[in-house]
């Protein structure tokens, strides 16, 4: 007498292994099938949003139709896809799915975060001085290791680039970390001119790419001005022209003299004669 001995088939087994090779517009999903003794079939959902568990319903089916052939054997079969059209950025929720003709299986629900260029922002410098200003800014890193700098100029650049006027600091940068959270950073310059409009911006830069702030506009503190006598020349019986160098300090000035037959001491507003009697030489807003 002879028995016929063979194994019944049964449902499949799936389980989701991380993704791979994520670009900031791909990733490869991952999973593992077992057809147990069936023609098996695996593939992925894939959603921004969380459907709490895996089904065969939620977000985006990859690939849209059919899927990876895993056979009928009864071992475990690791499967790959990827998926594009991908938002930098973005965090996604995938699950491995396995079916063949007994049913269907589902794998949990695993995460990744597509990496992006830092998110960045550039805001008014605080304090100022005549000569000092902190530059300040903040970033997101995404993610991803990040660094973040500035770049200023007496020129309006138009729009913020890492070529226009000075470099703060001249090279390298404040580190900002690999968090998915905005990061405030600052830089104090110095060497500016009194009364003197620039124009500054922050950038950010990981290993997706570099992003560049809003430029902003600020004026350094006015200081009073500056002057100095210089000997009176071109003198007659009865006229003489006087001499004197003023540096404005950055804000608009004017200028005059005071003379007398008798020594003021020092020089004040109220000795003698005025020249001219009222108003005075505009010399600009200049800081030379």
């Amino acid at each position: 007498m002879f028995f016929a001995s063979w194994a019944s088939a049964a449902e499949p087994t799936a389980s989701t292994s991380a993704a791979t090779q994520i670009t900031i517009s791909s990733a490869l999903l991952n999973g593992v099938g077992s057809p147990q003794g069936e023609e098996t079939t695996g593939w992925f959902r894939l959603s921004t949003t969380d459907p709490g568990d895996c089904d065969d319903v939620f977000g985006t089916r990859v690939p849209a139709t059919d899927g990876t052939d895993l056979g009928t054997g009864t071992v475990n079969v690791p499967y790959s896809i990827t998926a594009t059209g991908l938002v930098a950025g973005t965090t996604y929720h995938f699950c491995a799915i396995v079916s063949n003709a007994s049913g269907t299986a589902f794998g949990d629900v695993l995460t990744f975060t597509v990496p992006a260029p830092p998110l960045v922002d550039t805001t008014a410098p605080d304090p100022l001085g005549s000569t000092t200003a902190t530059l300040k800014g903040s970033a997101n890193p995404v993610g991803s290791s990040t660094s973040g700098w500035f770049r200023y100029d007496d020129e309006d650049p138009g729009a913020c680039t890492d070529s226009f006027g000075t470099r703060a600091p001249s090279s390298g940068g404040t580190s900002l970390g690999a968090g998915s959270t905005e990061v405030a950073y600052t830089r104090s310059i110095s060497n500016l001119l009194p009364g003197k409009t620039y124009w500054a911006c922050a950038i950010a830069s990981n290993a997706y790419g570099t992003t560049f702030g809003d430029v902003v506009e600020f004026t350094t503190d006015a200081v009073a001005p500056t002057v100095s006598t210089y000997s009176t020349t071109t003198i007659t019986s009865t006229t003489a022209t006087f001499r004197g160098n003023a540096n404005p300090g950055g804000a608009s000035t004017s200028v005059w003299f005071r003379y007398a037959t008798t020594s003021p001491g020092t020089c004040n507003d109220t000795f003698g004669t005025r020249a001219p009697t009222t108003g005075g030489e505009d010399i600009g807003s200049g800081n030379s």
